[in-house]
Formats: structure tokens, sequence, C-alpha cells
């Protein structure tokens, strides 16, 4: 500061285009304050331009660049904010490893006795329900997630596409799928084991999205919840203030880090690794030591922290002197206490300097507060109790078909109290002259309870819905329900475990987005590797797809499972041989039913045959047989007529007879009180219309006979005709081969059913004809018993008989 005072010539050269900082001769900056004053910064931390464009150089490891002492600073204050996020799950830790117990993944003898069984030989089985669970909607996820052709597809593909667009999103396509199946080969492996022990198992995976320091390329690995070290209080990683990832490292692996400058090349503590609950229960349950033996083989175990600090000389203009903390990446070693890099946490380009992602979370069920609800969680109570009933069974029958007993203390100045008899063998005893039976009792055991076996059996029932793991029948008598009823109870069995699938295709989707974003800052990275992609892509070239394309999982979030995918398929082609069949393409239809059943279609499906016109002699063909239908309907027609004739001429002949009948009643009763001579006369009337009624109904019967007749004749040329047709249909089937087969067969049949019919309607012509005569008979029979009535009651009188005279 005396120097500066003593000096008055001073150069000023102004740095950034900010015009209270100014650079002094010896790089210090000198800084003009508001009031007057001056601050100055000696040997500033200038900001490298170059950081900006170039990723490896912004990432470096800026530890060497800060203090020893403020790094001793950072690492206590660290130390005891970690400690304290992971002491705030230490009951989550110990219900994880409870639940692993539950698995039954541990072989233990029965006769053991090894704390986990009462008495010597008691049952130590573990029920399989929550290990069924987990295991199948872990197959269903790995195979909805991690088809074998890849992970991906390009979602977006142009509305109006140019060949070379087309070929570029195939390609992004089909090298981001070879980069996650044979490049990255860890990808496929780390997926499940997250799916199986992090998603189903405990409720939440956790997969870590990053650029591998030695591997030069983006990498995705699972991380075991056990050693993701947030605080419970929150909720996702956006509200999480730090996310510690627990690393366990090789002591050469370390030498290897720090002699590539990845790490601070400082002198550690030997390692003493301090291993949680679970890492306990999974080396007890895999029969392993947690322990090394050798100090050579101790590993390090390091802490990799997404944190905020206010490293003032590190941050962007636009944050300088704010006091605002920004994030970095912090890894230390928890034993010895010692930082070992610090990098920027946030992209070059991004202006607010917001944390970069990279961790996703795959849930199965949300929790309340940051890790989600898995099926131990939701079946580990059930598990529980369905073990102890299978236990309480399994004991109960051993004691009902082995029993203890108990002996009088005379009788047991035996050799040994205890009675282990094989088959067919026998063993002496000491009753001292009394009954066996009074000697040695045994107890009172009891069998399995009918209740008990039933309470299982609901208890599994329910855990299993509950659990999302139902038992969808598809055995024998399932062929015949409709698609959509069987649709509708899939999805009504299987809709906890679709909502879960949805949150894993959103998860995904999200890791598929932070790799492309890795390949952004590293293009050749994508490349490297793919024989196939070598001299296709260029950096401009990968950057173009990567911002015109979007890639997602290939998984579709509304279809679960591959049942659900084969019974849609199965829907479109019911739906294609339906009325609206006319309105799909057949072409499509059947390349989304191949795709549904992951066929390959090559070889398969026939090309496209050319639109070729039909020759002359099949239109010549074709118009014969539509004037044949068209002749054919209008006999059909005449026939309808013809045969609905009859009857409408019988009905008006009972209609005429009836009425008739009723005028002659009218008139017997009118003519009642007439002479002998009117009673004659009406009698012969009454003859006379006898006689005009049998004819009118002989005239009914000829004329319902000459309809029947008429109606024959109509149906023999209905046949001849058909015959006729029959030939012409033949002439055509030998142009049109079957057509004119099938036509014949139907014209014959349609004719002898014809004849067969005018027959069995002229016999109930003359039935009903007969029926007329027999009732105009009754009706004259009548007639006449009515007129002998009248005669009998009205004698005539005597013919010369004088009328008396009138006074």
């Amino acid at each position: 500061m005396a120097d500066f005072a003593q000096n008055e010539d001073i150069t000023v050269v102004i740095d950034d285009g900010e015009e209270n900082v100014h650079t002094l001769p010896s790089g210090d900056l000198a800084v003009d304050q508001p009031d007057g004053g001056v601050v100055i910064k000696f040997n500033p931390q200038k900001e490298d331009k170059s950081e900006v464009d170039d990723p490896a150089k912004f990432y470096a490891n800026i530890a060497d660049q800060i203090g020893e002492g403020r790094l001793l600073t950072l690492a206590a204050e660290l130390y005891e904010a970690v400690e304290a996020d992971d002491n705030s799950r230490a009951e989550w830790l110990a219900n994880r490893a409870a639940g692993m117990e539950l698995l039954g993944l541990t072989l233990q003898d029965p006769s053991s006795g090894d704390g986990s069984a009462a008495v010597d030989g008691q049952s130590v089985v573990t029920n399989p329900l929550l290990a069924e669970a987990i295991l199948k909607g872990w197959a269903n996820a790995q195979a909805e997630l991690l088809p074998a052709e890849g992970p991906c597809k390009v979602a977006d593909y142009d509305v109006n596409p140019v060949e070379q667009k087309d070929e570029l999103a195939e390609a992004l396509q089909r090298d981001m799928n070879y980069f996650l199946t044979t490049t990255a080969t860890e990808f496929g492996p780390e997926t499940s084991h997250m799916l199986l022990w992090g998603c189903y198992f405990g409720g939440s995976g956790f997969k870590k999205v990053y650029t591998h320091p030695l591997k030069k390329r983006p990498c995705s690995e699972a991380v075991s919840p056990e050693h993701l070290i947030v605080s419970d209080a929150t909720k996702d990683f956006l509200s999480c203030e730090r996310i510690t990832h627990q690393i366990t490292m090789r002591q050469s692996l370390m030498k290897r880090y720090m002699q590539k400058k990845i790490y601070r090349q400082i002198a550690l503590a030997p390692p003493t690794p301090e291993p949680n609950q679970v890492d306990e229960q999974i080396a007890s349950t895999q029969g392993v030591a947690l322990r090394k033996d050798r100090p050579e083989d101790q590993p390090y175990t390091l802490w990799e922290i997404q944190c905020e600090l206010d490293l003032e000389e590190f941050a962007p203009k636009q944050f300088k002197g704010s006091g605002v903390p920004l994030p970095y990446l912090v890894t230390m070693d928890k034993d010895s206490m010692q930082i070992l890099a610090v990098r920027r946490d946030w992209k070059p380009e991004d202006e607010d300097c917001g944390r970069k992602q990279m961790y996703v979370k795959y849930p199965y069920v949300p929790g309340p507060g940051f890790y989600g609800t898995g099926l131990l969680n939701i079946l580990g109570n059930a598990s529980a109790a369905m073990t102890a009933a299978w236990r309480i069974s399994l004991d109960t029958g051993m004691y009902a078909n082995f029993p203890s007993f108990l002996m009088d203390k005379l009788a047991g100045r035996q050799n040994s109290s205890e009675m282990k008899l094989s088959p067919g063998t026998g063993q002496l005893i000491e009753t001292g002259g009394r009954d066996i039976r009074q000697v040695v009792m045994e107890l009172p055991y009891k069998d399995v309870t009918a209740g008990l076996l039933s309470l299982i059996d609901k208890i599994t029932e329910q855990s299993k819905s509950v659990g999302g793991a139902p038992d969808i029948p598809v055995g024998e008598g399932m062929q015949n329900i409709p698609v959509g009823t069987m649709l509708a109870h899939i999805e009504q069995a299987t809709k906890v475990m679709a909502a879960a699938h949805k949150g894993q295709h959103r998860a995904m989707d999200e890791e598929l987005t932070l790799i492309a974003d890795l390949f952004r800052e590293n293009p050749e990275s994508f490349w490297k590797g793919n024989k196939t992609a070598k001299g296709y892509w260029t950096v401009q070239k990968l950057l173009q797809a990567l911002e015109e394309r979007t890639l997602v999982p290939k998984s579709d979030p509304n279809v679960p499972s591959h049942i659900h995918r084969l019974m849609k398929a199965v829907a479109l082609v019911e739906l294609v041989g339906g009325p609206l069949g006319g309105l799909l393409d057949k072409n499509e239809v059947l390349r989304r039913v191949l795709v549904a059943m992951r066929e390959d279609p090559t070889g398969l499906v026939l090309p496209p045959q050319p639109n070729q016109p039909p020759s002359p002699e099949m239109l010549t063909a074709q118009a014969k047989v539509k004037e044949a239908d068209n002749k054919a309907k209008s006999i059909e027609v005449d026939q309808q007529e013809l045969a609905a004739r009859p009857q409408l001429e019988e009905v008006k002949t009972a209609g005429t007879i009836k009425g008739k009948t009723i005028d002659l009643a009218k008139a017997l009763i009118t003519h009642s009180g007439d002479r002998a001579c009117s009673a004659h006369t009406q009698k012969m009337d009454l003859a006379e219309h006898a006689r005009n009624i049998n004819k009118d109904a002989v005239d009914a019967t000829k004329v319902t006979t000459d309809a029947m007749k008429t109606k024959h004749e109509i149906g023999m040329a209905g046949q001849q005709h058909g015959l006729e047709v029959a030939k012409t249909q033949a002439d055509i089937a030998h142009k049109g081969q079957q057509l004119g087969l099938a036509h014949r067969q139907q014209d014959l049949a349609e004719g002898e059913a014809q004849h067969g019919a005018g027959l069995k309607e002229m016999d109930l012509g003359l039935k009903q004809q007969k029926v007329g005569i027999d009732g105009a008979k009754l009706d004259i029979a009548q007639q006449s018993a009515d007129t002998k009535t009248h005669t009998a009651l009205h004698p005539p009188k005597p013919a010369g008989a004088k009328k008396p005279k009138r006074k």
C-alpha cells in the first residue's frame, strides 16, 4: 500500500470493460468505491475467456487454486453437514436392512436353532410374497425399458421430411442405441439392478449421468439408495441443498486419479471404511466378509457432494461481490477429511448459474418424503404375517405328527428321555408295572385348522392385488372372451403397474436428455469405438441432429406390458375384419401388428403389386353375373306376390259366406209367422240359396285351386329360370373359375325349396276347400232343422176351412 502511495506515475488499464476496475503495473486490481475510496486486490484470479468455450477447462479441478487453510475449513463444514444428512435417514436405513430379511434369500437350517427359531427344529421358512411381487415388476419393467434392439428412438420426425433429415434422424437413433448397448456396456446391467433393488424393492431407483474422467465419455450408472445421502426433509433433487454420493474406490484407482490430476496429489490417511446397516445385511445375505483382512485391500470412502459455496474469485462477473453461493461439485475423502477436487457445477452458457442435473430418480409409488414407496413398504407387513402363518402351519403339523410328551418321574429312570424311533423299530421302557399310558402322555397338539388356511389365501390374494402383481387368466376357456372385455380386465388388474410404468418412462426420458447434453459438450465421444459410424458424423452434424431431433424411450407410457400390446394388435385385426375395415389401411395395420409382436417383417410381407385393369372377359362375366342376380331378385318379388294372393282370396270368400249366412238368419227370423205356402216357398228359396252357397264354395275352391296351380306354374317357371341361370353361371364359372359354380348351387337349392313350398301350399288349399264344403253342409242341415221346427210349431190350416165371420 505504501508503494502504491509513493508511485506518482500510475498506469491505468481498463479491464473487462468495467470502469471502476483498474489493473496496476504489479498485476493487482484497484476497484473504485462509490465513496471515493479504492480497494486493492493482490494476486487476483483473472477469468479465463477460453474456459467458457472449452468445457474441459471450465470443469477443471480448481482445488489447488484455493488456499490450504480455506480447504480445511470447507472440508470441516461439509463433513458436519453431510453427517447431519446421513443421521436424518437412520430409521430409513434400518427399515431397508430389515426388509431384506423378508425376501428369504438366506439359506437356513431348521435344526440349527440359530436364534430365529425358539426351539431346535422349528421352521425358519420365509413366505415369497414380497419376492414374487418384486421379481414380476422388475421383469416387466426390464422388458419394456430395455428392449434388445435398444432403449431409445427419435420422436419428432419432420412433418415435411427431407431425405437428408430422415437419414440424419435414422443415423442418430441407430448410433445412440449402439452406444447404449455396445459402447456403454454398463447401461443395461446398471439399469436392471436399479429397477430391481431401487425402484421396486425400495420405491426409488437412482441413476447418475456424468462424463467419466477416465473413459472420456458419458456414463450412466446406478447409485444404491443407501449410498445417496440427502436430507429426508426434502422431496426432490431440486429442493436439496446438498446431494452426496458415497463412493467406494480402490487404492490403485485412487493413485490413477491423482496421477491424471483428476484429484489433488496429497497424502491420505489409511482407509478405515465404516459400513452402514444395509451394507452389513447385504454381506450377510451373500455370505461374504464385509471388512477386508489386508490393509492394502481396504477401499477409500469418498463423498462427492453437490453443494453451494461462496467462492468469489471463481464466480462469473455478474455474481462477483454479491455473496451469493454458487453450485460446486466437491470430492473429499471421508476418513482423512481432505478435499480432493472442487469443480464448477453449472453450464458455461448458463448466466443464472443453475446447478447441473446429475441424478435421475426412478419412482415406483411417490412417498411422503424424498424416498418413494416401494413394495417393501406396501407388502412388508403382509409378507411378515404370511411368514409367521407358514411357520405356525409347519410347526403345528410337525408337532401333531411327532408330538412331545410328559413322563412320570418314576419312569424317568431310563437310559434317555429322547426317543427317536425309526419305522419298524421299538424301544424298551420301564413302567414299574403300571399301564404305559399312565407313565407317558403326549402333549395335546392340534393340526392346522381350516380357518388359518383360509386366512392365508385371503391375505395372499389381497396382497397381490395391492402390490400390482395380479394373476391374469389366460388358460383354457378364455379364448372366446371378446377383446374389449379382456383389455378391460387386464387394465383393471394392472392399474398400479401401469402408473409405475409411466413414472419410469418419464425418468428414462429425463436420463436420455442428460446423456444428449453430455454429447453436446464432447461430441467426438458419440462415435468413438463405433466402426460403422466413422466417416459419417462430424461435430456440426451431431449438434444439428441433437438440436433438430429429440431422443425418447422406445417404451410406450400407455402400454405397461407386452400383453397389453398384443391385445391392442388383436383389436386392430378384428377392427379390419369388421364394418369399419374399409376405412383402415391394411398395410399399416399389418405393420403395427408386426411391431407389436416384435416380429421382423423382412421376407414376411409381400411387396405391393402394381394396379392392373381387369380383362374384357372378366368384365363380361361380371356383367352377366350382375344381370342374373337382378333377374333372380325380380322372380323372388313375383313369387312373394303370388304366394300372398291365395290367402287374400280365401279371406274374401270366407267373408262372403259369412255375410250370406247372416242374411239368411235374418230372413228366417223375419218370416217365421207366414203361412204354409210361404213356408214352402221359403223352403224352396232356402234350398236354392243353399245350392247357391254350395256353388260359391265350389267356385271359391276352384279359384283357390287355380291360384295354387298358377303359383305352382310360377314355381316351375322359377325353377326353369333357375336352371337357365345355373347354365349361365356354369359358362361364367368356366371363365371365372369357381364364381359361377357357387351361384348355380345356390339357385338350385332355391328352386327346390320353392317347388317343395308350392306342393305344401297346394295340399293346404285342398284341405281348406274340404273344410269349406263340410261347413256348408252343416249350415244346410241346420237350416233344415230350423224349418222343421217352425213347421211343427205353426202347422198349416186344412184346405177348405172357412174364415170366421166378423161381427
